[in-house]
């Protein structure tokens, strides 16, 4: 499933859907996201998702999402994401008690891996997790792939602690979604040492493609 068709899949979603690539940078932002918490889309598509909405958990007073992203958290702990309850902050100034669904999500020829934040206000029936499940479901028949309902222990090679500065730079990067060209400009090097650097970390990840680097990297606690 193509990340131009997860779009428009949770574009018309029942419930608040936001993707966030790994940096949290906000990417798309649905209809009832802008109905529930009362920001547009130009407002916030291109800021990070805590300078947007600022996630509490109830009784908190430090944003949650401050502390690195839920989902990324559960991966790293080898935890399927749950949903849980956060304060968000609205447009109003208003804080509103929403139920939140976190998700992992590679898409077809994409580097690095999407985060997706499913949410709605709580119901007695549990109704907004229902949906989610639901969404789920039907991503997954759509050939989504969700990485973070397969949390498996990654298995790093013995040179993994010998990931140097540089590699470690260029992951990051990859995994904000950089090109190879934009990297090197941004790094003062050749793209050919870029190449060399994704080489070495794949090696020392035991990955057979950049994405799957991007992951372990994110399990392993390295971004």
């Amino acid at each position: 499933m193509r990340l131009d068709a997860i779009f428009q899949f949770l574009a018309t979603a029942p419930f608040g859907a936001y993707v966030m690539s790994i940096d949290q940078t906000i990417v798309s932002w649905n209809q009832e996201a802008e109905r529930i918490l009362g920001f547009s889309r130009d407002q916030v598509i291109g800021r990070r998702c805590y300078e947007v909405v600022t996630g509490l958990a109830p009784g908190g007073f430090t944003p949650e999402c401050l502390l690195g992203c839920p989902s990324l958290r559960s991966m790293r702990g080898g935890e399927i994401p749950h949903a849980v309850t956060m304060l968000m902050l609205c447009a109003s100034g208003e804080r509103k008690a929403v139920s939140l669904t976190p998700m992992v999500i590679a898409a077809p020829g994409e580097d690095a891996p999407y985060l997706v934040h499913l949410f709605d206000e709580p119901a007695e029936d549990a109704g907004s997790e229902q949906a989610a499940d639901s969404l789920r479901s039907e991503l997954l028949e759509q050939g989504a792939d969700i990485l973070s309902d397969q949390p498996a222990v990654a298995s790093p090679s013995s040179e993994l602690g010998r990931l140097t500065r540089r590699e470690l730079e260029v992951l990051r990067l990859v995994a904000a979604g950089w090109g190879t060209q934009r990297i090197a400009d941004a790094l003062s090097i050749s793209p050919h040492t870029v190449r060399n650097h994704v080489r070495h970390f794949r090696g020392k990840l035991n990955a057979t493609t950049k994405l799957d680097a991007v992951v372990t990297a994110i399990r392993l606690g390295l971004l």
